[in-house]
């Protein structure tokens, strides 16, 4: 178990036992007006908060964020989810979902300007990646910094999205309400789980990130959702989360379910269709080409399990209607 998750568990455990305490007391307890901890309805959440983010740097947040840049679009959409929306001063230009989050003001993640970062005035900066300290030179302009990346690296997909929306809840001050997106997501995983739990082995796969044949590997964020879904990923041999075949090698593998995540960029069942020896692929031959959300299926974000549904009735369509 990692020490993020520790943390997070050690968390949630003073705070069930904190709650256990007001509701023993007849009259409740007030809060004397010294009191620093913000409070979540009878519960106080304790700060300074101490977490360690995802690539092993020591964080620790001294009050409730009230400024927070996200660039991060899962971190964006977490936020929003759990109702720390208005919280959110600034996001990434990738950070389309929910609509909200276009309003506010635009930051770019792939190229970050420290200036504009910190011209933001921000209480909290979430990033996915850190090109090259940007972290620590936040940090040394007094700002808290945090790396939320790796998720998006890791086959253990949707448990690893549970725990950083935990992470995010006990950040922002919205423990009940992260504790309640991730107890919907669970349910809505597990049904999926119990209707395939008699499948042994599911349909081969071919899961297209580009036209340029890149694909997801079972060792990365996408490939552990096919992983819950029990299906065959034509690039398990692969030793790299994101590889890229050839079409020798998919035509050989035959695969019967092609998704398509870069419908956006042109790509669709009649391209596949069109493709010079492709005719003879058994998810060409009885037409099962499907186009996905490249945001929804690529981002360890809650509209994760959306994607898992979504791929769960393409893959087993007997099963989900």
């Amino acid at each position: 178990m990692t020490s993020l998750v520790q943390r997070g568990l050690l968390l949630l455990a003073l705070v069930v036992a904190l709650a256990a305490a007001v509701a023993c007391e007849d009259g409740g307890v007030e809060p004397t007006p010294e009191a620093s901890p913000t409070v979540l309805g009878a519960v106080q959440v304790p700060y300074p908060l101490a977490i360690v983010d995802t690539v092993g740097r020591e964080v620790t947040i001294e009050a409730e964020p009230q400024r927070i840049a996200s660039l991060s679009p899962a971190a964006t959409e977490t936020l929003f989810a759990i109702g720390a929306g208005d919280q959110v001063i600034a996001v990434d230009k990738f950070s389309n979902y929910p609509e909200e989050a276009t309003t506010r003001q635009q930051l770019d993640a792939y190229e970050p300007n420290l200036e504009a970062i910190a011209g933001m005035q921000p209480d909290l900066v979430l990033l996915f990646y850190d090109p090259g300290e940007l972290a620590d030179s936040l940090e040394r302009l007094g700002i808290t910094t945090a790396v939320l990346g790796s998720v998006a690296e890791t086959p253990e997909s949707v448990e690893a999205v549970f725990d950083q929306i935990r992470l995010l809840g006990q950040m922002t001050d919205h423990v009940q309400e992260a504790e309640a997106l991730v107890a919907e997501m669970q349910d809505r995983v597990e049904a999926i789980e119990e209707a395939l739990a008699d499948v042994e082995q599911g349909p081969r796969i071919f899961h297209e990130v580009d036209a340029t044949l890149y694909t997801a590997a079972p060792e990365s964020f996408v490939g552990g959702l096919y992983k819950i879904l029990k299906a065959q990923n034509i690039a398990a041999e692969a030793d790299q989360p994101f590889p890229q075949l050839t079409q020798e090698v998919i035509i050989e593998k035959d695969p019967e379910v092609i998704i398509l995540a870069d419908g956006a960029y042109g790509e669709s069942p009649d391209t596949v269709k069109a493709r010079p020896g492709w005719g003879n692929i058994a998810a060409v031959r009885n037409d099962r080409i499907f186009v996905i959300d490249p945001d929804i299926v690529s981002r360890p974000g809650p509209r994760c399990v959306e994607a898992l549904e979504t791929l769960a009735e393409y893959l087993y369509p007997e099963r989900f209607e």
